[in-house]
């Protein structure tokens, strides 16, 4: 993408280098504006019954489904990305979404019953109700251009939200596709919008007054997100950047598992924040795995399987990382080198021996490279696998169930995958985020939703019972609280009742409180 003149973007096909098309950038001064348009739509959607949005989320699916190959023309043409990965990574995560909130966001969303389960409780009747928090701001980034987007903003408007999107300045067509699905499926007029352009409209969105911010990118840009946000006290999401490891044990099946590095290490150009990009093999399967590996990835053939890194920034940035990998006595088993062609393309890259100092090895690559390591033993693996600050997902491949669970526990991340790798994005039911320096809070499942919502308790009290924790107090009330304290929380019903025995005049007291 390159800016045509003021206030317009300009896209080009990062494989062909030819013009895709040309965006009106949203003035910096206009992004206030847009808020409140989404708020004033939001205000009546969030009023809306459970059964009402479940309707407007069917109403997606069956859009998008008709619009699927319309949505892989633009991502392709944007991207150029594979056309089987613009349905794989971009439409089966957004209609998995769909298809789970329509099923279980009613009853996620429904107001829960508050069991207190005491006896000084028993006339109350509480409940949790889950509210819309307002407006959305989704900030999204080009390495899937619809796929987070739009799961995001169907899981905002499922819980009743407006949403304003705000995609990358180098895959601007796909976040306009995002906001004319929703028009199209009969979303309230104005509940989805979309602000084009480059950081400076990021930033007037953060500060504009929105109710959650949901942000999608790189560490480096997440934190400057949560700055700006905590100004303004604006919860945030962030979903960072990875530097995923996998674990091959000596017992893993070594074709599955070379099968799924192959995949999990290339797949989009390695411009994926849970990509494979450091594997950690045990003693015996590691020559013929680095072998078997750099023998594939040779034989990806670019432009059908293996697609353009976004932009010549960022095919430069991945080459310094090899080049100084390299230097510092890394060995190139596949790879290595920009690609002879027209394009942002580089050689899907297999490494080993990288120096551990060497940035490749601690900092996101986001492209086609990926690092094999010997370790001795499970231990080792593990304790590499933790080594790095970023920690989104990782997996461990062996046939060994009950091995894997303990691995799986011992790793450090927001997700671990066993056998497989990455796959549960598209899973809407599991949640997914990370922790450290690949952020917090989660996106999917039930926590993803309810990230999404103000909590609130309510109960409902008759008012004819006493409430013997008021005024006024006295040392017979003091004595009393105190008294009844074993027979309430006691360990156990043994000791709840031997409590209640011992001190049954404190209870005596309560209960004349009540009926006061």
């Amino acid at each position: 993408m390159t800016v045509l003149s003021e206030g317009e973007l300009r896209v080009t096909s990062p494989a062909t280098l030819e013009p895709v098309g040309v965006v009106r950038a949203t003035p910096v001064d206009e992004v206030p504006g847009v808020v409140a348009s989404v708020r004033a739509a939001q205000r009546s959607w969030g009023e809306a019954a459970l059964p009402e949005r479940r309707a407007l989320l069917r109403r997606l699916t069956g859009v998008l489904l008709d619009r699927a190959g319309e949505l892989a023309d633009v991502v392709v043409a944007e991207t150029a990305k594979p056309r089987v990965e613009a349905f794989t990574t971009e439409a089966f995560p957004a209609l998995d979404a769909l298809t789970w909130l329509a099923a279980e966001a009613p009853r996620l969303l429904a107001p829960e019953r508050v069991r207190f389960g005491r006896a000084h409780l028993l006339h109350k009747r509480g409940r949790l109700l889950y509210e819309p928090l307002g407006v959305v701001a989704v900030i999204s980034p080009w390495n899937f251009p619809f796929a987070i987007p739009f799961t995001q903003a169907a899981y905002a408007v499922a819980a009743g939200n407006g949403v304003v999107l705000k995609p990358s300045e180098l895959t601007p067509l796909t976040g306009e596709f995002v906001a004319r699905l929703f028009d199209d499926a009969g979303a309230p007029h104005g509940l989805v919008q979309v602000v084009q352009g480059d950081g400076r409209v990021g930033a007037a969105l953060t500060a504009s007054g929105v109710d959650k911010i949901v942000f999608t990118g790189s560490t480096a840009t997440g934190r400057e997100v949560a700055a700006a946000a905590a100004e303004h006290l604006t919860p945030v999401t962030l979903e960072l950047g990875g530097k995923d490891p996998m674990v091959v044990l000596d017992d893993a099946d070594l074709a599955r598992a070379v099968d799924g590095a192959l995949w999990g290490a290339f797949v989009n150009c390695g411009q994926v924040c849970s990509s494979v990009e450091r594997i950690y093999v045990e003693g015996p399967l590691y020559e013929p795995f680095v072998e078997e590996l750099a023998r594939r990835a040779r034989g990806l053939e670019l432009g059908t399987e293996i697609g353009p890194l976004i932009s010549e920034e960022q095919r430069d940035r991945v080459a310094a990382l090899v080049d100084d990998a390299v230097a510092r006595g890394a060995r190139v088993h596949a790879g290595g080198a920009a690609a002879d062609r027209t394009g942002w393309f580089y050689e899907p890259t297999v490494l080993s021996g990288v120096d551990p100092s060497a940035p490749l090895q601690h900092d996101e690559a986001f492209g086609p490279v990926v690092t094999v390591t010997r370790v001795a033993h499970e231990a080792a693996a593990v304790a590499a696998a933790n080594s790095v600050d970023h920690a989104l997902g990782a997996s461990v491949w062996t046939e060994d169930s009950r091995r894997a669970e303990r691995v799986a526990s011992a790793l450090r991340a927001g997700s671990v995958w066993h056998n497989d790798h990455a796959y549960s994005y598209a899973a809407a039911g599991a949640a997914w985020g990370g922790r450290d320096a690949s952020g917090f809070g989660r996106t999917h499942s039930k926590h993803g939703l309810y990230a999404l919502v103000h909590v609130k308790f309510a109960d409902r009290d008759s008012g004819r019972v006493g409430v013997p924790w008021w005024f006024p107090y006295d040392d017979a009330a003091a004595d009393a609280f105190h008294g009844v304290l074993g027979a309430l929380y006691g360990n156990g019903i043994g000791a709840r009742l031997s409590a209640a025995w011992r001190n049954r005049a404190a209870a005596r007291e309560l209960l004349r409180r009540y009926r006061r």
